[in-house]
């Protein structure tokens, strides 16, 4: 059922998208991420229609310091949460941040080297997760995963992500997300994967 790591990672390299699941154990769920290198207009309009999810940058805390985008108070929630980062657009460039547009310009400015603090506008509509330090080493989850495949693709570590959903609104589990990743065209991979490289360093 999923490709090998080889694979997914000259994919990823290349701009095109994975589905990347989690295990059983944990959620069960598949994400459709693509490296935030290689974002365009069409590919986010396709991951907003097709995927369904919400739309996530996922990065590194340090990344998202330089641009002054602080983490969202957890409450009531424990290590696995996701770390949600203050949602943000670009401060130019954009209408009102919500087109698939808007989105592809706030994620390249982010990216930029030479954006900080004074080019990002927050509240907004970019929302990004920042990866544990220590990587899939202290969570495996898809947001670590997704950035240590950019990291493994010699990308800048951050990647655009979205939760698949079925045509009802549930999550998409199992055979569901295979069925997606064959009408989609890409390829599957498994979190567990993405870990063991690492372990085996």
């Amino acid at each position: 059922m999923f490709c090998q790591l080889n694979e997914a990672i000259a994919d990823f390299r290349a701009g095109k998208f994975l589905v990347l699941v989690d295990a059983q154990e944990r959620e069960d769920e598949g994400d459709l991420i693509l490296a935030a290198e290689r974002v365009s207009t069409v590919k986010i309009n396709r991951m907003l229609q097709e995927a369904r999810g919400l739309l996530h940058l996922a990065t590194t805390e340090a990344h998202l310091s330089r641009l002054g985008v602080g983490l969202l108070d957890p409450r009531n929630s424990d290590w696995t949460t996701p770390r949600f980062g203050l949602p943000f657009d670009a401060r130019e460039g954009i209408e009102t941040g919500v087109s698939a547009a808007d989105r592809t310009t706030s994620i390249q400015c982010a990216l930029n080297p030479d954006t900080g603090p004074a080019d990002i506008v927050i509240p907004g509509h970019v929302f990004p997760l920042a990866a544990r330090p220590e990587g899939l080493l202290s969570r495996q989850g898809h947001t670590e995963g997704a950035v240590e495949l950019a990291r493994q693709a010699g990308l800048f570590p951050a990647a655009v992500m979205s939760e698949v959903m079925t045509a009802d609104g549930a999550m998409a589990k199992g055979q569901q997300l295979v069925d997606f990743a064959t009408s989609f065209g890409c390829r599957l991979i498994d979190v567990e994967q993405l870990h063991q490289a690492v372990l085996g360093g």
